[in-house]
Order: structure tokens, then C-alpha cells, then sequence
């Protein structure tokens, strides 16, 4: 008899998980709304939830069960991330914000590696800590420059242009360490063909990808159900992240790619608030809840935590603020930018689960890149609050 089988038939297992599922969404939603009053993301609040529910109460535990959703909310998020680049919006700034973006990436990938290196003398676990800290996360960023007025502005549409790059460079740092960590091997040349593979893909989806895509969307939607718009592009996200994943590059890399290919659609509009309503009222909850649950505090090294964040702060200031200065940019400006790249989020918990799935860190390990992270998400908004106040819309 098959495990899902044996799930069914066993109904005292089957009662837990619906309580923990429930538990989890209603604690989930109730705390993300508070932490959104407050000022911050909701993923924050969401993640306290599985904690106050895991490890402090110990009502709710992971299993098998609520790991498949983590790797259902893992599509649902990237699919929605990719769903925010769009190509058309940046054309004026590539060069420069491609630059910008690589070059903070390799400064965060760097700080991470050397995190890895000095703290456990293992070159893999660096490199998956870099690959965690490469991307910076733009939910935050963006709303608090819409209140400060920088949104519309030519250094807020620039980063706008940063972030949008930084998304695309995070996923292809992700798909290198997942094919490196696959093969068993750090080879130049292993390196250069994944990298070739993961740029061919991308080319692949947003061209003809992303006109088939588009077509099959806009012939659907003769049909008059808007339903059909939802359901297509999810299939057609889980369909390219199997094939993403067997090639080697990460289901991430699938998820995000599907939606970059109708992320300049006509009926994009339709398609990501059909998305949202499932995605942030239950698989989003459910996923941030559960990263929670998985969270230890036991042997918890407060040091590697402060490293952490020190190192995600600085890699940004330098790489996003200080570099930007080449390009024109006033020191206020400049120091906006970096401030701006600072927080981590909903990508970089995404990738840490990824590699921790992969058995790649500790627990322990996972629970502090998490707490780091979570750092920067809260410090983030208070800088640019404080900075911005200061600063002439320009």
C-alpha cells in the first residue's frame, strides 16, 4: 500500500494533521496581520506562528504531510515572484542595474562563503550560506518606499531595476548549487554548463515560452472562466519546475521562470490576484507557519547569527550603495540604494529550505540563517523610515 494510502486509512493520523493544517493557517493569518500593523511583513508574524505552535507549545510537529504543502508554497511564492519581473519596465537601467545587482551578489555570496569557511571549515555549507544571502527581498522595500514618496522617483525606479535583476541572479546562483551539490562536484567546467543551461532556459521561456504561454492564456480565456486563467499557468509552473528540477537546476528555478513567462501577459492582472487569493490566504500562511515549526533554539550560536546579518548588511551597503556612486548617483542616493537591498525575505527563506531538504545544513544552522534574516526584514524598514525623512524626492 502506497504512504499516501496509509496516510488515508490511518485516521487518528489523518485528525492530527487537519488540526495542525487549521492551527497553523488561523495562527498563521491572525499573527501575520499584526506584524503587518506594526510596520513589518507579514512572513514574520507567520513564522512566529509555527514557532509559538511547534517548539513552544508542541502542539504541532512537521511531518511528511505538511512537507509536501512546504513544497507547494515554495512554487506558489517563486511563481508569484516571477510574476513581478518585468523586462519591459527596466529596459533604461539593465546594464547598469544588472551590474549592480551581480555585484552585490557576489559580495553577499562572499560574506556568506567566509561565514561557512571560518565557522565550520566546510566549503559546501559556505556555499550554501552564500547562495542563501545572494537575493534581497522586495515586499518590504516596496512599500515603504511608496510611503516615503521614492517609489516613482528615477533612484526608486532604479532600484526597482536592481531588485528585479537581484531576483533573476539569486535563482541562478540557486540553480548552480543545486546541480553542484547533485553531482558531487566543483568543477569549472560543470559550473560554465549550468550556467549555460540555466541562461539558454531563460532565454527559451521568455521568448517562446513565454508567447506560447501567453497565447494559451489569451485563447482560454474565450471560455469566459476565469478559473481556467489560474489553473493553466499553475499546472504549467509545476510542469516546468519537474522539468527544471530532473535537469539539475532547482524546481525554484521552474517556478520562477513560469512566472516571468506571463509576467508581460494581458491578462497578467487576472492571473496573479487569482494566485494571491490561494497562495497568500493559505499556502503562503501554511509555509511560513511551517518553517517555524521546524525552527530549534537549543545550541543556538547567537555569534554566527550577528555574523550573519553583519554580513548581509555590509554586502549590500558596498556592493548595491557604495557602487552605484559610479553611475551618478549623490552619496544620499547612494546610501538609499544600499539601504533599500538590505532586507532578506520570502526568496531567501524559500532557498534555505530548500538546501536544508537537501541535508546540505544543521537544524541548528538553518534556525540561525533564519533568525538573521528576519533581522534584516526588521531593521530594514526603520533605516529607510529614518533615511528617508532627510531625503528630497529625486
Amino acid at each position: 500500500m502506497s504512504r499516501a494510502l496509509l496516510i488515508i486509512c490511518d485516521g487518528e493520523k489523518m485528525s492530527e494533521i487537519l488540526l495542525s493544517i487549521g492551527l497553523l493557517i488561523i495562527l498563521a493569518k491572525l499573527l501575520g496581520i499584526v506584524t503587518q500593523r506594526i510596520g513589518l511583513t507579514s512572513l514574520i508574524g507567520q513564522i512566529i506562528a509555527g514557532v509559538i505552535a511547534g517548539p513552544v507549545l508542541g502542539i504541532v510537529f512537521f511531518d511528511d504531510f505538511i512537507g509536501s504543502f512546504i513544497m507547494i508554497g515554495i512554487i506558489a511564492v517563486l511563481f508569484l515572484a516571477g510574476l513581478e519581473v518585468k523586462f519591459d519596465e527596466i529596459k533604461q537601467s539593465t546594464y547598469k542595474a544588472s551590474f549592480i545587482a551581480v555585484m552585490a551578489g557576489l559580495l553577499s555570496f562572499a560574506g556568506g562563503f567566509m561565514v561557512g569557511m571560518y565557522f565550520f571549515g566546510d566549503y559546501v555549507v559556505g556555499v550554501a550560506i552564500g547562495t542563501i544571502l545572494v537575493s534581497s527581498s522586495n515586499i518590504t522595500l516596496f512599500s515603504i518606499l511608496q510611503k516615503t514618496g521614492h517609489f516613482h522617483s528615477y533612484t526608486g525606479k532604479f532600484i526597482v531595476a536592481i531588485t528585479i535583476a537581484d531576483d533573476v541572479v539569486g535563482i541562478m546562483v540557486l540553480s548552480m548549487f543545486n546541480f553542484i551539490v547533485k553531482n558531487n562536484a566543483l568543477d569549472v567546467f560543470d559550473i560554465l554548463k549550468i550556467f549555460l543551461l540555466t541562461i539558454g532556459f531563460y532565454l527559451f521561456i521568455l521568448t517562446l515560452g513565454s508567447r506560447v504561454l501567453s497565447r494559451t492564456v489569451k485563447w482560454l480565456s474565450l471560455f469566459r472562466d476565469e478559473f481556467v486563467l489560474f489553473t493553466i499557468p499553475i499546472a504549467a509552473a509545476f510542469a516546468v519546475s519537474f522539468v527544471t528540477e530532473n535537469l539539475g537546476l532547482s524546481l525554484a528555478t521552474g517556478a520562477f521562470m513560469s512566472g516571468m513567462a506571463i509576467a508581460n501577459s494581458d491578462l497578467k492582472g487576472i492571473i496573479e490576484n487569482k494566485t494571491r487569493v490561494v497562495s497568500e490566504g493559505f499556502l503562503e500562511p501554511l509555509f511560513y507557519a511551517s518553517i517555524g515549526t521546524l525552527l530549534v533554539f537549543s545550541g543556538l550560536d547567537f555569534t554566527i547569527i550577528a555574523v550573519i546579518f553583519i554580513a548581509s548588511v555590509l554586502a549590500k551597503l558596498l556592493g548595491a550603495g557604495l557602487l552605484s556612486r559610479l553611475f551618478g548617483f549623490s552619496r544620499k542616493e547612494a546610501a538609499l540604494i544600499g539601504i533599500s537591498l538590505i532586507p532578506r525575505g520570502n526568496e531567501n527563506i524559500v532557498i534555505a529550505q530548500i538546501i536544508f531538504a537537501l541535508g546540505i545544513i544543521s537544524p541548528t544552522l538553518y534556525s540561525s540563517i533564519i533568525f538573521a534574516i528576519i533581522a534584516t526584514v526588521v531593521i530594514s524598514p526603520v533605516l529607510l523610515s529614518l533615511f528617508c525623512r532627510n531625503m528630497k524626492y529625486t
